[in-house]
Order: C-alpha cells, then sequence, then structure tokens
C-alpha cells in the first residue's frame, strides 16, 4: 500500500521512516494500469486498512496526485479522464485562477509549477487526438508572411483551429482543462509546450472560440462556460472571454482590447463607445485623451497592427457578405449582421486614430475598400457589401424611434471618420434599388406605403443622402 501510495510507512517509536522510491512508484502504477482498458477504474477503487474509507484517489497527498493525474499510458493520459481526478485538478486550477497574488506570480511559491501546466495541456490534447498534440503545430509559422492585405491574430487561429480537429473515437477536447491552464500560463507570459511556434494566447483564443460549439466529437465531459468565463475575468483576459462569448458581444470586446491596449480608456467606456453611445458621445470620449498626447503633423498614414485587425474584421464581417440572410443575424448562430459589424469596427478605428490624421487615414482605407470591392465609377460586383456600408456610414444607428427629420443632430458615421463624399456617393450608386442599403424598419414603411417592394426605386434617395 506505502508504495503504490508514494507513503511513508508508520513511524515506530521515534525513528522517522523514509518514503519509498518514486521510480517504484510510478513504476507499480505503469504496470498495473497498462494490464487492461478497465484498469485504471480498478486502481482508483482500490481501498487499504490504513486509509480508512476511502478509495485511493482520496488517500494519496497532493504532491502524489499532481503527478498521478499526469501519467501516460500508450500515448492517453488516462488519469485526466476520470471524474475525481478530473475534478480535483480542475479545482487546483480555479485556485491558482483565483489566488490574490496571482498578479506577481512565484513559480517557487505556487503549487502548480509551469512543467506541469505544460504537459497538463499536451495530455489534454493527446486524449482528443489532435494533430497539435502529435507536434504538427511546428509546421506552422508564426505570422504569414507580410503584403498588402491585413493579417493580425486571427490569421493565426485559423491555422491553429485545423490542428484542433478531435479524432472520432477520442474523448473530445476537455476545454475546461485547456483553458483554465493557458490562462495561468498567458498571465505568466509563458509558452503552452516547448519549441512551440504558437503562443499560449494565440491557442487560448482558438479553443475559447471553439468552447461551446458544435464539434465531430462530443466532449467526455459537460462544458461548464460560466465558469470558465469568471476565470477569464479575474485573469483580466479580454481576447479570451471575446472569443468564449461570441457574437455581437464577442466582436465588442474583441475591438474594445484593441482600444484599451492602445488608449488610457477603461473597458467599460470603451464597450459604451463603440457599441452603446452616440457618436457624439464617442467624439467626447476620443477627444480629452488625444489632447494630451503630442502628435507630430504628418501627411501619411501607415496602418498599425490594430488597424490591420480592425481591416481583417471588415472583411470578413462586411465586404464578404455574399447572401441576404446575412443582414439577419436572427438566424445565424454565432453570426454577426454587416451593418453591426461595420459599425463597431468604424468607431474601433477612430478611437485608434489621432485626430490630426483622421482625414488622411480615411482616404487610405477609402483606397483598400475600393480595392477589396472591386468599386469604379460607382459599380461593384458586392452590391451587397456595397449596401451594408452604406447603410453603416449613411444610415443613423438603427432604433425604432429614428428620427429622418433635418433637425436630427446626430452626426452620420461617414461625416465622423471624414470618408470622402464621392466615395461614399459611389457605394450608394453601387447599390441602388437594393433594400438591404436602409432599416428595416424604413424599408417597411416604404413597401407599404407604395404597395409592393416591386414598385419604387431605390436610387434616387441614397444619392440624396450621400450627396
Amino acid at each position: 500500500p506505502n508504495e503504490l501510495r508514494w507513503r511513508a510507512p508508520k513511524s515506530r517509536g521515534l525513528a522517522t521512516l523514509p518514503r519509498p522510491s518514486l521510480g517504484l512508484f510510478l513504476a507499480l502504477v505503469d504496470i498495473i494500469l497498462e494490464s487492461t482498458e478497465s484498469a485504471t477504474r480498478l486502481f482508483l477503487n482500490m481501498m487499504d486498512e490504513e486509509s480508512g474509507p476511502h478509495s485511493y484517489w482520496f488517500s494519496v497527498d497532493d504532491d502524489t496526485k499532481l503527478t498521478l493525474c499526469l501519467v501516460s499510458i500508450r500515448g492517453k493520459h488516462v488519469m485526466l479522464q476520470e471524474p475525481e481526478v478530473r475534478g480535483w485538478v480542475l479545482g487546483r486550477l480555479k485556485e491558482e485562477i483565483e489566488s490574490p497574488s496571482n498578479s506577481a506570480y512565484n513559480s517557487k511559491s505556487s503549487l502548480l509549477p509551469d512543467g506541469w501546466l505544460k504537459e497538463l495541456v499536451t495530455g489534454a490534447f493527446y486524449n482528443a487526438e489532435c494533430d497539435i498534440g502529435l507536434g504538427l503545430d511546428a509546421m506552422l509559422t508564426s505570422r504569414s508572411p507580410k503584403h498588402e492585405d491585413s493579417v493580425c491574430y486571427r490569421q493565426d487561429m485559423r491555422r491553429v483551429r485545423e490542428l484542433l480537429i478531435p479524432q472520432k473515437r477520442s474523448c473530445g477536447i476537455d476545454f475546461d482543462l485547456i483553458i483554465a491552464s493557458l490562462l495561468i500560463l498567458a498571465r505568466r507570459g509563458c509558452d503552452w509546450r516547448e519549441g512551440t511556434q504558437i503562443s499560449a494566447q494565440t491557442l487560448l483564443n482558438t479553443v475559447c472560440d471553439m468552447a461551446g460549439r458544435k464539434t465531430n466529437v462530443e466532449p467526455r465531459f459537460i462544458f461548464d462556460g460560466a465558469t470558465v468565463m469568471r476565470q477569464c475575468a479575474l485573469s483580466d483576459n479580454i481576447q479570451a472571454a471575446a472569443f468564449l462569448v461570441g457574437g455581437k458581444k464577442g466582436l465588442v470586446l474583441e475591438c474594445a482590447d484593441l482600444v484599451t491596449s492602445n488608449l488610457s480608456m477603461t473597458m467599460k467606456n470603451a464597450e459604451i463607445a463603440l457599441s452603446i453611445g452616440s457618436l457624439v458621445d464617442l467624439k467626447g470620449a476620443v477627444a480629452p485623451i488625444y489632447e494630451r498626447m503630442i502628435q507630430k503633423e504628418e501627411c501619411s498614414f501607415a496602418p498599425t497592427v490594430c488597424h490591420e485587425h480592425l481591416m481583417w474584421l471588415l472583411e470578413e464581417h462586411v465586404l464578404n457578405v455574399h447572401t441576404y440572410g446575412e443582414f439577419d443575424s436572427s438566424s445565424h448562430t454565432g453570426k454577426i449582421d454587416p451593418v453591426y459589424a461595420g459599425r463597431v469596427c468604424f468607431r474601433a478605428w477612430y478611437c485608434l486614430t489621432h485626430p490630426s490624421i483622421l482625414r488622411i487615414s480615411a482616404k487610405w482605407l477609402e483606397g483598400w475598400m475600393r480595392r477589396k470591392l472591386a468599386l469604379t465609377k460607382g459599380q461593384s460586383p458586392r452590391r451587397l457589401a456595397c449596401a451594408a456600408l452604406v447603410r453603416t456610414l449613411l444610415w443613423a444607428d438603427e432604433t425604432e424611434e429614428l428620427d429622418l427629420g433635418d433637425g436630427d443632430d446626430e452626426p452620420l458615421l461617414a461625416a465622423v471618420m471624414e470618408f470622402d463624399e464621392r466615395f461614399i456617393a459611389e457605394l450608394a450608386q453601387a447599390c441602388c434599388g437594393l433594400i438591404q442599403s436602409i432599416p428595416p424598419h424604413l424599408a417597411e414603411e416604404l413597401m407599404s406605403s407604395v404597395g409592393g417592394p416591386n414598385m419604387f426605386s431605390l436610387e434616387a434617395p441614397l444619392l440624396n443622402s450621400a450627396q
């Protein structure tokens, strides 16, 4: 019993008996667990007189549990698939994340060493039989080659996602274990595996983006999304939280993370500026920040990494819209409608650009969108994307009480961004006749007033708005 539990036998008199050899302990455990597929469960059910009425797992010390839970048998970390073992591991991860001293991490005082956490992540991927667990991530580069188009960590995530597909006969991905472990490693600034080209944060973002979604393999354990979300908040990891939430709220968090990482703005104020407040509130929130900054007069604009990230989001959610149904986000689980995405991204662009170069940046952004839309002289093959941009830039934020009168003091997003009027006019011309270029409730009013959807043209109203 003592050798199997890496436990010192009871002392006799004043003599202190030594603990059995760790090597002997692991050798005995390996022999037992390799004997049959059901050996793990039988092993954990063992009891001895000295331990009292407790099964094996509850009769060993914590350092023994740390060693046992990572035992690998034929490439599988079998202990992590057992409920009591997994529950104990999750409890320790939870304690580490909630520790009040987490901001000043000391590896010597922590009971969860970096190496143990790395092995835990790798073991969970081994159990799911993902390609990333086999070391195929070495084939990926940390970033794609620089080119004219935008690049951001979202592109790295797409490549990593291809390596996270579990095999059908596996136990699936244990999102709770992996996310909690990666949150700690990311907070410590550690790689999740030695020699890897994928950062812990990129891997964490990708796993969070997959968590809770339907996969080809149903995980053995139910994902506890509420607990994991709380852990993301406690770790102050906004990126992970954004991908875990997904949808519109996730997009706002993702863009707010870009803003707060570059400006002295709180997360709450950033969320308000990007999604809740009016455009007047947006300008009022950003102006004081840049007044305290010294900016040299510049005649050119070069996009930063954050700008490139916003360009990727614009292309993904706005410029690549192909179907009418994409404008109705309620019918697409996890899908963000292009108008909402456009508003959030343009607002974030405004926040990240110094007022002195805003007009120059708008001109640069116009050229990029022209190329993506193949927009020439008011003609584009991507008419739905043009309609989404028109509705985003030329119409005030859509509410049931939208005032279409001239007395509305709310500026248009196109004016706030300082886009050229000719560019806006060409966008409007490219989508003439598409009902998607105006707010839904206004389209319903127009159709009901004229008697049907095919009895009017939107060309004149749109061109007048652009002018």
